[in-house]
């Protein structure tokens, strides 16, 4: 009887952690051209690492800032960087290129994070 026991509460662990793992690494491809990003929506989920490749394809310096995370990189054109982060809580948060003229101009967006 213990045996059933033991095997029962090992298999209920097996189920549990099945459960409970976060979801794959979400990644994403940033581009930021003149006054324009090459999406304003980027959706993950609570947990969920969120890794993203930043490219200036323009002319001009872009910025990409998320102050809600306390993110801010300078890309000069031509450049690219990789970073990654996790947003834990459900909602929403902002990013911009806060480059003088260039939030207003459009280039803003993002994260959606639901459960």
């Amino acid at each position: 009887m213990k045996k059933k026991n033991l095997t029962l509460i090992i298999l209920m662990g097996f189920v549990l952690m099945a459960c409970s793992t976060t979801p794959p690494t979400k990644n994403v491809t940033l581009v930021a051209e003149d006054i324009v990003w090459s999406t304003s929506l980027i959706e993950a989920q609570v947990g969920q690492e969120i890794e993203i490749t930043l490219r200036n394809e323009g002319v001009l310096d872009h910025n990409f800032e998320v102050a809600d995370l306390d993110i801010n990189v300078l890309l000069s054109p031509g450049e690219s960087q990789t970073l990654s982060f996790v947003i834990n809580e459900a909602g929403t948060i902002d990013f911009i290129c806060s480059i003088p003229g260039h939030e207003e101009a459009g280039m803003a967006g993002e994260f959606v994070i639901s459960e």
